[in-house]
């Protein structure tokens, strides 16, 4: 059948009105009627009278209807057509399964039996074939668009991003701003439920380039493990607004405009981080990490590969860091200067707060997204710190104006659900308090009286952290700050204070484990060997004297903390709060060994008088006799062991070793 006789070219208006039109396509198109199609939508009068309502019929038929799409955003109304890609945008965003399974159902019941309603010709008299006719009575057209497989959802929303890409440009309004904020309002609940997907990524960030333009050299281009639907170079040009009335735009719709794609920029960022996975055993963008093996070159374990070199390595990991240099790229592009970002992250603007539902007047009510904010700077300083990228001068942000940002993402220090914030925002913060916290004045910041209330929610926020956050990266780089916090404070009280707080309430037995670990640091600290070289003697008698008036070179020391250091297991009763324990007692075996091996710290802090202590509270056998009872209890054959099961080996024998050292240094 030659073209002239197709029905699609027979009904062309003035044959029938553009109503009619639009009936006939529906019931009547088909997926090897596209090219024929994008003939037809060449006559710009009829695209823009009728594309707007071809967008969900052409959507369920990509990649083959990209074409087509394209033509729709060309020649349509651009205003009719943008209201229905956001309509579309909004359906992907907000799914309603319910919904579509009662559709489906009732589907399947009009195709088994119920008459079709709809009417058999067109006004004209020409014959209208449904797609269930069609495929009975013609099996060579079997695939319809009833037995096409749907397209991914992230598909649609690449290919309506790009329509928005061509369509927003032509609409020529006083208050383009309306149109463009409604668009990007239903993008981003779209994008919410796509990005885990590369491609949805990759798309939201072409569309954004497509306003920013580019105001640096062009990267070189790079291999992409996936493929995203974007404009063609060579497609024609676009046809005008029909609805154009040749008025200049208002004064604040230019600064209105950027603002809204700063704004969204943002939240794309936001979006993004929060959804980054553990990618072997690599939390988000490791940023904390990285920056402590570049600090800390020495400490990287010889022969183990540094998570800066797995980011450089693999595929998936390197491609994190490209997708948030793209959008450090954009923040340029769209003249979201670093300053704007520090404002809105440590000064935040009421309107930030404001539910609204009103479409913005001018560009000071809209908002930027505080962890976008975070995020976006914390990649500007770790391309500085890590790759040297070249950058306007970063300022580290103040002391004071980090430690309140903990209060503004944490919370209150105790909340249960400190620790499960999204891994990228404890990793970003984790990376600016190593960052901040690195120079020698914390100690005289935190010195001050009126910072000790920051000195003490600080150290709560980033031990706890460091105690249940599931990333075992994030829960080292917590405690290595949580440790240099504490030890930098220059008031021994405080820091035992803190010492004693954390073994006494803390419910985190690993917790506890550090906190044994602080004190010994700390002991060592104000304990130290005296060197016999006669030319540094002076220097280092100053020194240790300065050291021995601290609290922790007393007996004071060991007193107090004591009772809840050297703890009996008798009160526990189940294995698995046995096992809880097993690192805690662990780390109080070794402090006590240590303490027994050096005589004169033994004297010094009367260790003596403290397990005397200690034994008043444990009768049986003292301290060490109430462990081996609790192994001899859960471990293996142990009477309270529970179906055949035993402490773990390994930490039960070194359990075992390290009482049995003690015992022998007892003697």
């Amino acid at each position: 059948m030659s073209n002239n006789d197709n029905i699609l070219i027979k009904a062309l208006p003035p044959a029938v009105d553009y109503l009619s039109y639009l009936t006939i396509l529906e019931y009547n198109f088909t997926l090897e009627q596209l090219p024929l199609l994008h003939d037809i939508l060449q006559d710009t009068t009829l695209t823009a009278n009728i594309g707007w309502d071809l967008v969900h019929l052409l959507l369920p038929l990509l990649p083959q209807s990209q074409q087509c799409l394209h033509d729709v955003a060309r020649l349509g109304n651009p205003r009719e057509v943008v209201l229905k890609v956001t309509e579309l945008l909004e359906a992907i965003g907000t799914p309603d399964e319910d919904t579509s399974e009662e559709k489906a159902e009732d589907e399947l019941d009009g195709s088994e039996g119920v008459e079709d309603s709809r009417p058999d010709t067109s006004p004209l008299g020409i014959p209208v074939t449904s797609q269930k006719n069609v495929s009975t009575a013609d099996p060579t057209q079997a695939k319809d668009l009833t037995s096409r497989e749907v397209p991914s959802n992230v598909s649609q929303f690449s290919a309506l991003l790009d329509m928005l890409a061509i369509l927003h440009p032509r609409i020529k309004t006083r208050y383009p701003s309306r149109f463009l904020s409604t668009s990007l309002q239903a993008i981003l609940p779209a994008y919410a439920t796509l990005v885990l997907d590369t491609q949805a990524t990759e798309a939201v960030l072409s569309f954004i380039n497509t306003f920013a333009g580019t105001k640096r050299p062009r990267l070189p281009p790079r291999k992409s493990s996936t493929h995203v639907p974007t404009k063609a170079a060579q497609l024609p040009p676009a046809a005008s607004d029909p609805e154009a009335t040749g008025e200049s735009l208002a004064p604040e719709e230019t600064a209105l405009n950027e603002r809204l794609l700063q704004s969204f920029l943002t939240f794309v960022a936001e979006g993004y981080m929060s959804s980054l996975p553990v990618n072997d055993n690599t939390p988000a963008l490791s940023w904390s990490t990285r920056l402590l093996e570049h600090l800390h070159p020495e400490k990287n374990i010889p022969g183990r590969r540094t998570i800066c070199t797995a980011f450089e390595e693999d595929e998936a990991l390197h491609r994190r860091d490209s997708t948030i240099g793209r959008m450090l790229a954009l923040t340029r592009d769209l003249n979201l200067a670093l300053e704007d970002l520090r404002c809105s992250l440590f000064e935040p603007d009421p309107v930030a707060n404001d539910d609204s539902t009103d479409l913005p007047a001018s560009a000071s009510e809209v908002p930027l997204s505080r962890p976008g904010c975070l995020y976006l700077l914390c990649a500007s300083y770790a391309s500085a710190v890590l790759f040297r990228a070249p950058t306007t001068q970063l300022q580290a942000p103040s002391k004071s104006t980090f430690f309140s940002l903990l209060g503004d993402f944490f919370g209150d220090p105790s909340s249960s659900t400190l620790g499960s914030e999204s891994l990228s925002l404890i990793d970003s913060l984790l990376f600016f308090g190593h960052y901040t916290l690195q120079g020698d004045d914390l100690g005289s910041f935190l010195e001050r009286p009126e910072n000790n209330p920051v000195f003490t929610k600080t150290l709560q926020y980033f031990s706890i952290i460091s105690a249940n956050t599931p990333s075992a990266a994030l829960r080292y780089a917590a405690h290595l700050l949580t440790t240099r916090i504490l030890h930098v404070h220059p008031n021994d009280q405080l820091r035992l204070s803190f010492i004693k707080d954390t073994l006494q309430h803390c419910p985190y037995e690993n917790l506890k484990g550090s906190a044994v670990g602080w004190l010994k640091d700390e002991i060592l600290s104000a304990n130290p060997p005296r060197i016999p070289n006669a030319v540094s003697q002076s220097f280092e008698d100053g020194n240790i004297e300065k050291k021995e008036s601290s609290i922790f070179a007393t007996p004071a020391c060991i007193a107090t903390l004591a009772p809840h250091l050297f703890i009996s297991p008798n009160s526990i009763t189940a294995k698995d709060e046995f096992k809880a324990h097993e690192g805690f007692f662990l780390a109080a075996l070794n402090l006590y060994y240590l303490l027994l091996c050096n005589e004169g710290l033994k004297e010094k802090l009367d260790l003596r008088g403290a397990m005397r202590q200690v034994e008043e509270l444990n009768v049986d056998g003292g301290w060490l006799g109430s462990l081996e009872k609790g192994l001899q209890r859960f471990g293996d054959g142990g009477v309270d062991a529970e179906d055949g099961d035993t402490v773990d080996g390994k930490q039960m024998n070194l359990l075992e070793g390290m009482i049995a050292l003690c015992r022998e240094k007892e003697r």
